[in-house]
């Protein structure tokens, strides 16, 4: 009996620790500084600020807008500088910046990652390869993704 209500409550602890058990960092946003420092780029597993799912966000450094970015159509048009993309492969832009959605900001675990030509790093579902002249980002699930290079950005 007494075997019984030990195992009893030690089973019960196990189960109240791993509920409390914090999340792996790995499904934490993190942010990525690609094209010698010019790009970063927000990887999210679940963007539940932009409609949930996989998600990867990029905007120059400098925050000027993308070159083929279009104006939003608000009364008090800008020029957009968020180039998004989903894992399944919808794309569109978005204004703002990369560390704040909604007006609220965002704090990724650690430091920004840093990746020069050659590299190739991997993140909340997302691979990073950085080419000669631009950056391949891809879903690892869908092969979904975009390409950025200092001032543009294409879909693949």
């Amino acid at each position: 009996m007494v075997r019984q209500a030990i195992a009893a409550s030690w089973a019960l602890m196990m189960l109240v620790a791993l509920a409390l058990a914090p999340q792996a960092g790995a499904d934490a946003d993190q942010t990525v500084l690609i094209e010698s420092g010019k790009v970063r780029c927000q990887v999210s597993a679940n963007d539940v600020a932009r409609g949930g799912g996989p998600v990867v966000v990029c905007q120059q450094v400098n925050g000027q807008a993308w070159a083929q970015a279009p104006w939003s159509a608000e009364k008090y048009s800008e020029h957009l500088n968020l180039a998004v993309v989903r894992a399944g492969g919808e794309f569109y832009w978005d204004g703002g910046n990369v560390r704040s959605i909604a007006g609220r900001s965002i704090e990724p675990i650690g430091q920004d990652i840093v990746l020069g030509v050659g590299q190739t790093y991997k993140a909340n579902g997302w691979t990073f390869e950085v080419q000669e002249n631009r950056t391949r980002i891809s879903n690892d699930k869908s092969g979904h993704g975009m390409f950025v290079a200092v001032g543009e950005v294409g879909l693949f």
